[in-house]
Parts: C-alpha cells; sequence; structure tokens
C-alpha cells in the first residue's frame, strides 16, 4: 500500500482520483515544520488545464467498522465537544478530529497558499447514529459548523450514507471498467465487480 496507507485511506484516494479526476493523490502526509507533527490522511491535487485553477482536497479518513471513531479521553475538557454525549471516546473523537482539521488547514494554505479552492471532508463509512440523530452525529455536524466559522472553510462530512454512495460511485465505474488506473483500492473493486 501507498506510504502505508490504509484500505479506507485508498478508497478514498481513488474516489478522488477517479470522480474528481485529481491527477495528484498522496496519502499520510507530514508537515516538515518542527515542532509540527500533523498528518493529512489523503492529499488530492486537481489542477484544471483549460482554466489553470487549482482544487486542493483535504481528507480525514476513520475506518472503524463498530462505528466508533478514536478511543480515549480528552486532553481538554473545556471545549465544546465536552457537550456531546458522557462518553469520553466521543469527546476525544471530536476533540482530535478539531485539532487535526484546524491543523490540515494552516498545512494547507502555507503548503498551497495560490490553490483556488480547498476542500476538507471526513470520511467514515460507519458513525455511530441515523443521518441526524445521536450524539457522535450531532458533534460532527457541530464540528463542521465550529470549523466554518473559525475558517470560512466547509468541512463536508462523508459518513454512512453519504459515504456508502460515493463508494457506489467507484463500484458501478469498476464494473465497465477493466483497464489499470494505478488506484489500488479501485483495482480490487475492479476484480470484485468482474467475478463470474
Amino acid at each position: 500500500m501507498s506510504n502505508n496507507a490504509s484500505w479506507g485511506e485508498l478508497l478514498v484516494g481513488a474516489y478522488h482520483q477517479l470522480e474528481n479526476e485529481c491527477e495528484v493523490v498522496s496519502y499520510n502526509n507530514r508537515s516538515e515544520e518542527p515542532g509540527n507533527q500533523m498528518e493529512a490522511d489523503v492529499l488530492a491535487i486537481d489542477n484544471d488545464r483549460e482554466s489553470g485553477e487549482q482544487h486542493v482536497y483535504i481528507c480525514e479518513v476513520v475506518t472503524h467498522l463498530k462505528g466508533n471513531l478514536y478511543s480515549g479521553s480528552p486532553k481538554d475538557e473545556e471545549g465544546w465537544w465536552m457537550e456531546y454525549s458522557n462518553t469520553s471516546a466521543y469527546h476525544r473523537s471530536l476533540e482530535k478530529l478539531w485539532r487535526k482539521f484546524s491543523d490540515n488547514h494552516r498545512y494547507v494554505r502555507q503548503t498551497f497558499p495560490h490553490a483556488n479552492e480547498y476542500s476538507f471532508e471526513f470520511w467514515a463509512p460507519v458513525v455511530k447514529g441515523s443521518k441526524t440523530e445521536g450524539p457522535l452525529i450531532k458533534g460532527l455536524n457541530r464540528l463542521s459548523e465550529e470549523f466554518e466559522k473559525e475558517t470560512d472553510e466547509k468541512l463536508e462530512l462523508f459518513i454512512n450514507e453519504k459515504y456508502t454512495t460515493r463508494i457506489d460511485l467507484l463500484r458501478e465505474k469498476a464494473e465497465d471498467d477493466t483497464s489499470g488506473r494505478g488506484a489500488p483500492a479501485y483495482r480490487f473493486l475492479q476484480i470484485l465487480e468482474h467475478l463470474r
């Protein structure tokens, strides 16, 4: 796997390569800045040759199939994330994602200062709760709102049904495609879709 990317990260990278036509997809990008140990799971870049515009996607990916995100207790018990449930793992998940996306925002703005558009995305196939119900789902929606207030950038949630819809697009494409695309997760879907 590329740069120790997980299968979930490879699926998200394949989505950006094939659906968003990103020429560059990179995994587990780390900042070279001393003292800043941030890491972005998937970084995808679409350079539109016709318009000359650049769109940078920065994604965090959590592929925990039981619906939990991160374990542990929050480091900061004063943050807005403490309002969601009485479960420390939910608090820790929201706090950790807040810090990751805050770091990702600084990193992408410094590294790609001339990009025309940035998309910040959180991808998880299974998150406890339905579309709008449950403390973790509500907390993720709050995360998105707080991120937009702080940065003037949107944070899109690709979780549960929305995640499935996007990966189904890849599966449908894989069903009619046999050519190599250089995306390991997509190749795996091609194999599954062409089984006889």
